[in-house]
């Protein structure tokens, strides 16, 4: 596994671009990696809902419980607007396709440069990964027990992580869990296969050229980015308010784990 040594710096502006509400919007640079933070609950359900496609609000009226339904909604139109800011094109008119095993990818004209991204959530927290330099995986998971961690290690971690974990006390065995959990989903986010291709059931996802790196965004919460190419200069980035309202970002620089 590469565990890079990550440059963390604030993004830096672009002068000759503006979000529609007149705030300025960070610039992607090549080699670089924006992630941003947001929390889905609390949004404007029906103005996020006005961005959403046909195919992604019938997907949200299928959600039995309202909570989940409304971070979905939350979600989605967040991307849609965080994509849209770079591209600097009105989030609903927006369109995304699917790879064989279900990965999202933007459909873009043929002039405008390539956006890569991945999202994964936890709850009310989301992260949201963009990057021009290639293909990308985020995974976010809660810090919490897992009483058959051991049939899932078994099935889903390497030898050497097993015996790490065996070695560990309870106390440090958690978050040890969660983090070779998060490396081994954003891996197989990153190759495109996901939970159902053709990796998903190997013991241990493949990282043979993909750079790695472990974060803390949010206390009581471990994630993982996993890049198809050299390891970047990461960008993080807080999403302040409802994605269909007037909001802003902040930067920041979260624990890294080695």
């Amino acid at each position: 596994m590469n565990t890079p040594e990550t440059e963390l710096g604030p993004p830096r502006k672009c002068a000759d671009r503006r979000m529609t509400n007149g705030r300025s919007w960070p610039c992607l640079h090549p080699g670089e990696v924006h992630i941003w933070k947001a929390f889905l609950d609390g949004s404007t359900y029906e103005r996020d809902r006005a961005l959403l496609s046909a195919e992604e609000a019938d997907r949200a009226a299928r959600y039995h419980f309202a909570q989940g339904r409304m971070r979905f909604v939350a979600g989605r139109a967040l991307l849609r607007t965080i994509l849209g800011g770079y591209l600097d094109r009105p989030p609903a008119e927006l369109a995304f396709s699917h790879g064989p095993y279900g990965k999202p990818w933007l459909v873009q004209d043929e002039q405008e440069e390539r956006l890569h991204f991945n999202v994964s959530h936890a709850g009310p927290v989301a992260l949201f990964a963009v990057t021009k330099e290639g293909e990308l995986g985020i995974d976010i998971e809660r810090i919490r027990e897992i009483h058959d961690w051991a049939a899932i290690a078994n099935g889903c971690f390497s030898p050497q992580e097993r015996t790490h974990l065996r070695r560990l006390p309870d106390s440090r065995r958690r978050p040890a869990f969660f983090q070779a959990w998060t490396r081994r989903e954003a891996l197989l986010k990153a190759s495109g296969d996901g939970l159902t291709g053709e990796s998903a059931g190997w013991p241990h996802a493949p990282d043979a050229g993909y750079s790695v790196q472990s974060l803390v965004p949010v206390p009581g919460y471990l994630a993982t980015l996993a890049c198809a190419f050299p390891a970047p200069r990461t960008v993080f980035l807080t999403w302040l308010g409802a994605p269909a309202s007037t909001a802003s970002a902040t930067v920041e620089l979260p624990n890294m784990l080695s």
